[in-house]
């Protein structure tokens, strides 16, 4: 499987993991799980980042 496509799967993986725990965080009222769901969606954004800019510097 190409490296391209792995990280997209991951990312989206990871995104939706850190949709349902904002979303248990919210339901359940528990700041722990707010905060790993917001940590992880952080994390995703750091990482389209950082592959974006090394795309752009290849090119």
């Amino acid at each position: 499987m190409n490296d391209k496509i792995k990280l997209r799967l991951f990312s989206i993986v990871c995104v939706v993991i850190s949709i349902a725990a904002l979303a248990a965080g919210v339901r359940t009222g528990d700041g722990m799980y707010l905060f790993l769901g917001g940590m992880g969606l952080l994390g995703v954004a750091l990482l389209a980042f950082a592959v974006m800019r090394r795309g752009r510097r290849t090119s």
